[in-house]
């Protein structure tokens, strides 16, 4: 028996916490491939991660800094990649790892292995839409404590089902664990989103808290987003915003930095760009102003930012 290692991007968001911690449980419970398998986080995890793990009873993921090379003679650390598959948005140390298997719902990008493995990837809204399809593959009934941890996740990742990366099968997938709990989806995710504490996220925790790496073409660029009810009160604090991004950005040597404020209610995104963003600027048709550009309907980093922005690239 081997142990396999479960986790999702770095700075986490509800949907990498949650197919890690759901995903793990499952393939321990059918046994899968005869090893045993552990949920882990590359980051501290989302508040409303935290509240439902803690009002389920679940153990959080253990916090996993990086994978070392195996000594002579062992092997390598197995692994699981949820909801991110590109090394630069992965565990440091991830080359020293033997990549057991993929469930995502991202592009593929930087992304090769050894040997054959498990990849369950799909176009849906969530990672988590596919573990609680995994659980009808693999002949099992998710618990209601998963129903409502995957179901959680489904809501945030989509934005309740208003992003444009969310589908059918999402839609589908929410009211059947909706009916399993007795809730209704929509008004769950949102009673989960307004858990957040968002009235006291700093500039520095509205930039890094939801970020991930992108290469596009000779640039690595970082792109972030910070969702909310209400941008009033992150539209007060640009220059700060903007500060914690050039912070942000030295401190991973990155070419440039794109934040996307994502108000929900009004179903848009204020867009701020620093560093080198020719690309990115390309891509989305903005210029760099003071203030950033309000680009209504965007609500989706990856199919209405980060799409467009490697489109532009190539």
């Amino acid at each position: 028996m081997s142990k396999v290692l479960v986790f999702g991007h770095q700075n986490p968001d509800n949907d990498a916490i949650m197919s890690s911690v759901v995903l793990s449980q499952l393939l321990n419970q059918v046994g899968f491939g005869g090893n045993e398998y552990e949920a882990c986080a590359l980051g501290p995890l989302p508040a409303e991660s935290a509240k439902l793990l803690a009002e389920a009873g679940v153990p959080e993921p253990r916090q996993l800094d990086a994978i070392e090379p195996a000594a002579e003679g062992e092997d390598a650390q197995l692994v699981v990649l949820t909801d991110h598959n590109e090394p630069g948005q992965s565990v440091v140390g991830l080359e020293n790892a033997t990549i057991y298997g993929v469930v995502d719902h991202h592009r593929f990008g930087n992304f090769t292995t050894a040997a054959p493995l498990h990849i369950v990837a799909l176009p849906w809204g969530s990672s988590c839409t596919i573990v609680a399809k995994l659980f009808e593959v693999l002949g099992q009934q998710p618990t209601d404590t998963q129903a409502k941890l995957l179901l959680s996740a489904m809501m945030t990742d989509t934005l309740m089902l208003k992003s444009p990366t969310a589908t059918d099968v999402d839609a589908a997938v929410a009211a059947k664990l909706g009916e399993q709990l007795g809730v209704d989806p929509v008004k769950f995710g949102m009673e989960v989103f307004l858990s957040r504490p968002s009235g006291s996220f700093t500039p520095e925790q509205m930039v890094g808290n939801d970020i991930k790496l992108f290469e596009v073409g000779d640039t690595q660029l970082l792109i972030g987003q910070y969702e909310t009810v209400d941008k009033t009160r992150a539209l007060g604090m640009i220059p700060e915003i903007r500060e914690a991004m050039r912070a942000y950005q030295a401190g991973k040597d990155a070419d440039g930095i794109v934040l996307c404020i994502t108000d929900i209610m009004e179903e848009g995104s204020q867009v701020l760009l620093e560093g080198d963003t020719a690309c990115a600027q390309k891509g989305l048709g903005i210029e760099d102003v003071a203030e950033g550009v309000w680009m209504p309907g965007v609500l989706s980093r990856k199919k209405q930012v980060a799409a467009p922005i490697l489109a532009a690239a190539e």
